[in-house]
């Protein structure tokens, strides 16, 4: 097993970028077999879902799939602007819209193997970030 190198925190890899964003990806498996239904559900999010990622102070959400050595993965990508990270996610884990949701997708994604026991999708470590304008 190869072990993970500690992080090294400098100006381009912050907790909180300076713009005072905090930036988050994440990974997770795609079920191949759910591949179609995962797509169809997120061509036509329901409108609930969204407005509660808004009003989790989440912005730039995406979500990106990929073939690696034949498995199939999905990556995310969103940006934080909120001041109470765990109060706003836990407010989200709480709605039963966001619930029913996570029912639907959850199906479709299997668990990394290496991620955290509280994890679903595996949080990825930002090892760079430059806001180039």
């Amino acid at each position: 097993m190869i072990e993970k190198s500690q992080p090294v925190l400098g100006s381009t890899n912050r907790k909180v970028d300076a713009d005072g964003i905090q930036r988050f990806a994440s990974v997770i498996g795609l079920k191949a077999e759910f591949e179609h239904q995962y797509r169809e559900l997120h061509a036509n999010v329901w409108p609930s879902v969204l407005k509660r990622i808004e009003q989790s102070n989440i912005r730039n959400y995406s979500i990106y799939t990929m073939i690696i050595l034949g498995e199939n993965y999905l990556f995310s990508y969103f940006e934080y602007i909120g001041s109470d990270f765990e109060t706003d996610m836990a407010l989200m884990a709480n709605d039963p819209i966001v619930q029913k949701w996570w029912n639907e997708t959850d199906k479709c994604q299997n668990k990394i193997i290496n991620n955290q026991p509280h994890e679903h999708w595996s949080v990825m470590e930002k090892v760079f970030f430059q806001n180039i304008k």
